[in-house]
Formats: structure tokens, C-alpha cells, sequence
């Protein structure tokens, strides 16, 4: 495998302590250190065993112009750094520059990736910074939705083709697509792939775009810039049914789940899909509940989970 695992993921932001402040009270990070550089600085938030990195300043400009608010860069751990650098270059990948000597190579849809020595930040603090540790914040006064962890990164494709991207990935990072099931031209024709083979059952899934999503929202078009099909990240969660609740209140807009998208016969897998006007309309937070699958979920609590969001006059978009 020549990318093992996620270092950490970056959000580049236009206003990063927003940001930061959203994914502490409503996620449940802890925000640890903070960075300052002549064109950015960065605030880095840690929840178990999970990185994020939320960077704004004129660095992150024309990512931001282009894509809005979302995720700049996947940080991977390789056992071997050299040899997955050459790899990945020979599958298609461009070489966008290097961080304190770790390459950076580009990746699917204007995003790039880091690529670190294993270990290199499991105990220490990503590459490229020059990090202040933060005193502990004072426990929030209304206590974090229960989310447990990271549990897989959505990124869209941009202009490149889906399967151009997924081979990318397969050859140049050793990641392994998780085949959609069945034999229908649905199925045959994925507009996403889902990619395993990082740690601790962590998903990096690639979206191919949606229609019009070159368009802001709105009833008039205007020329805008190009659009990700979406991002998201997925977190996993002991309580889905009292995660949403808290979401809820804390901003996040979850959108119904179509009739199609409700699991069969009471049981199943249960998912939520919802934007945060923190995150802008670039970036959502799904949510999953631990034990994902057949049974994983009883009717009830299905039940209590969609009239939840339902009670919030949230309509399917």
C-alpha cells in the first residue's frame, strides 16, 4: 500500500476562527495549536485520533476563489515517501511543490496531498507550520453532539472523469475502490466510488458533479467559479438519533432523506446530510452511526431520526 493513512485534512476558510470555533462547539474538536506565516495562518483542531487544519490568509485566495470554502489538502502517510511520490507521478499526479521537504502532489479536483513518513504527525504536529501550543479551553457550556470520530472525506472530481480519477488513486496511492453491487446501468455508471485501505476503516470517496453545479444557488444564473460536486465529512456516531438533535440546534441544515435513500424494512443503514452556514454551501457534514449495516439500526429509531429532522420543515433538496 503506498499511501496508509490520513495525516490530517486541511480546510482552507475564508474566515478560519468561524470555522474553527463551529467544528469546536458543534463537533466536539479541541482546538491545540495555532500558526502565523506571512500568507496564512492556520489553527489546528484535534478530536481522538483526528487532524484537522483550518487555514485562511492570501495563500489560500485562489483555492478559495475557485472552490470556496472546503478541503485544500489530504495529508497521507506512506511507509515509503520517495517511492509513493514516484508512483503517484507515474499514474498521472502533478508535483505541486514540497513542505519542509515532503512532497505535495495534486489530487482530485483541485485538492492536493501531503505525503508524510508514517508516524510523522501521530504524535506530533503537521509539517510546513510553525506551531504555538494553545491553552485548553474551558469545557462548552452545552456539551458536544456525541460524534465519535472522523469516519471517511467526500471530495468532487472537478472536470477530470471519474474513472480517470479512480485509477489515479488505485495505481498512484494504492487505494482500493469499493465496487457498487448489483447490474444496473445505475451501478454500472457510478456517479461516486468509494476508496478503502486507510486506517481504521476510514473511506476517502470521490463524487463526480452534479448537474449545474457551476451555478451558486439562487433563481438567477450568473457565471461563478467552478464548483466541487460536493465535500463532506463523515462522522461516525454512538447516538445518531441525539446527534442530529444537537446539530440541530447548534446551525446545521440536514436535509430529509428521500424515500429511496430510507432503509427497507425498518432496519438498515441510516444516514444524515446536512450544511452549516459556518462551512458555506462547499462543505457538508454527514453523519453515520457506529455498526453501519443490515440491523444496525432499529425502526424506531429510524423513525424518531427522520421526524426529528422533519420537525424542522427541512424539505429533501
Amino acid at each position: 500500500m503506498a499511501g496508509n493513512g490520513i495525516a490530517y485534512v486541511e480546510l482552507y476558510a475564508k474566515d478560519k476562527q468561524r470555522t474553527a470555533q463551529y467544528l469546536v462547539s458543534a463537533l466536539g474538536f479541541d482546538c491545540v495549536a495555532d500558526s502565523v506565516a506571512p500568507d496564512r495562518s492556520s489553527l489546528l483542531l484535534r478530536q481522538g485520533t483526528a487532524s484537522l487544519v483550518v487555514t485562511s490568509g492570501p495563500a489560500t485566495w485562489g483555492f478559495l476563489d475557485a472552490h470556496g470554502d472546503g478541503i485544500a489538502d489530504i495529508a497521507l502517510h506512506c511507509t515509503d515517501v520517495t517511492a509513493t511520490a514516484e508512483r503517484a507521478q507515474r499514474a498521472g499526479a502533478r508535483d505541486v511543490g514540497s513542505a519542509r521537504g515532503n512532497p505535495i502532489l495534486a489530487g482530485a479536483g483541485g485538492m492536493t496531498h501531503t505525503l508524510l513518513p508514517a508516524g510523522h504527525t501521530r504524535t506530533g504536529r503537521p509539517g510546513g507550520h510553525r506551531w504555538a501550543r494553545l491553552p485548553q479551553s474551558p469545557a462548552p457550556a452545552m456539551p458536544a453532539a456525541p460524534v465519535a470520530r472522523l469516519a471517511g472525506v467526500t471530495t468532487g472530481v472537478g472536470t477530470t472523469d471519474l474513472h480517470d480519477c479512480v485509477r489515479l488513486y488505485e495505481e498512484g496511492f494504492g487505494l482500493t475502490p469499493r465496487r457498487p453491487r448489483g447490474d444496473s446501468a445505475a451501478d454500472l455508471t457510478p456517479r461516486a466510488v468509494e476508496l478503502t485501505g486507510l486506517q481504521r476503516g476510514m473511506t476517502l470517496t470521490l463524487a463526480a458533479p452534479e448537474p449545474g453545479t457551476g451555478l451558486r444557488r439562487g433563481t438567477t444564473p450568473q457565471p461563478t467559479p467552478t464548483r466541487r460536486a460536493e465535500q463532506r465529512l463523515t462522522f461516525r456516531t454512538d447516538d445518531i438519533v441525539r446527534a442530529a438533535r444537537e446539530l440541530l440546534h447548534a446551525g446545521v441544515e440536514f436535509r430529509t432523506p428521500a424515500p429511496a435513500e430510507q432503509p427497507a424494512g425498518g432496519h438498515g443503514r441510516a444516514h444524515l446530510v446536512g450544511t452549516s452556514a459556518h462551512l458555506g454551501d462547499t462543505l457538508l457534514i454527514e453523519l453515520v452511526p457506529h455498526g453501519d449495516g443490515p440491523g444496525a439500526l432499529g425502526g424506531e429509531d429510524l423513525q424518531a431520526l427522520y421526524e426529528t429532522v422533519g420537525r424542522h420543515g427541512l424539505a429533501a433538496r
